[in-house]
């Protein structure tokens, strides 16, 4: 079975990437999948506070441990003064370099109250998760005024838009499987 984790990009209570992430794992779950989602309120901050960059820290390590175990990542990446959130490049900032990202399949969506659904601050990731040698999917979805346009339940209330989501989420599981067959016969 394919492990599929699902990152919450941001730190904020009752975050909108957090809305999209349950709904996409309820999504990938009914495509034989097992989508975990890593909600970035949980990082441990207080642990990384004076910078310990490059030491050995076990609740970052605890914490980091389901993306190191996955197949795939997709990121829920909220829009934050036309970038991606400071705690989401922390994290990243956090995960053992280089391995973590390497080869690892990626995909991203992208939500915010705006009228681009954080196009600018999903292209600035796909940067970084580039020079961390991850395999980038295609396909990005980016949700537009979340607030109105987003349902937990039912999804994106654009009917094209929501077809994106599901070419998105079908095409993604494939990509996966091709980009690691051997290890999909295993399971």
């Amino acid at each position: 079975m394919i492990n599929i984790e699902i990152i919450s990009g941001t730190d904020r209570s009752n975050s909108n990437a957090l809305r999209v992430s349950r709904y996409l794992q309820k999504q990938y779950a009914e495509l034989d999948t097992d989508p975990g989602i890593i909600d970035l309120q949980d990082f441990p901050i207080d642990e990384v506070a004076g910078g310990p960059y490059g030491d050995d820290i076990d609740a970052v390590e605890s914490f980091v441990a389901p993306l190191l175990k996955a197949d795939g990542l997709v990121i829920v990446c909220p829009e934050y003064n036309g970038g991606y959130p400071g705690i989401l490049k922390l994290f990243i900032d956090y995960l053992p370099f280089p391995e973590s990202l390497s080869k690892k399949p990626v995909c991203f969506v992208g939500e915010a109250n705006g009228a681009f659904g954080a196009l600018r601050a999903v292209e600035q990731l796909q940067q970084v998760v580039g020079y961390r040698n991850a395999h980038v999917f295609p396909e990005r979805v980016f949700i537009s005024r979340v607030h109105k346009n987003f349902d937990e339940e039912e999804g994106i209330r654009d009917a094209f838009q929501q077809q994106l989501l599901e070419s998105q989420i079908k095409n993604f599981v494939q990509y996966i499987r091709d980009l690691a067959p051997s290890k999909m016969l295993e399971s």
